[in-house]
């Protein structure tokens, strides 16, 4: 698959879910995709704190690749209490990064340069 697709963590099956067009194309345990943008809907982010309701409105796009997790590579996440995708360790806002390795643990890791 060599088009971009939206990768997310599926806190049903606990496996992250690949989608394509809409469709949710596949799910694995683990994967890495390069070229990322982090996406994150403010409005949908508040809608969530506001109702409890937990909806998919956070995913990274980018394309399916077999590349390593970087040893450089900075943990990242989301939490419908903050907005947008931030570090781990600084809380730094992250929009973009060259590659992202999604660990089976449900974890996220950029390569940030």
């Amino acid at each position: 698959m060599s088009a971009p697709v939206h990768c997310y963590w599926n806190r049903t099956k606990l496996v992250w879910s690949l989608r394509h067009g809409g469709l949710v194309v596949d799910r694995r345990p683990s994967l890495a995709l390069e070229g990322c943008r982090f996406h994150a809907g403010e409005s949908a982010r508040l809608r969530v704190l506001r109702t409890g309701d937990r909806d998919v409105h956070a995913w990274v796009v980018g394309t399916l690749t077999d590349a390593p997790r970087p040893p450089s590579a900075i943990r990242v996440g989301y939490r419908p209490a903050e907005p947008g995708f931030r570090r781990r360790d600084t809380s730094e806002i992250v929009t973009h990064a060259s590659l992202v390795a999604f660990e089976a643990d449900g974890s996220c890791w950029a390569s940030l340069t």
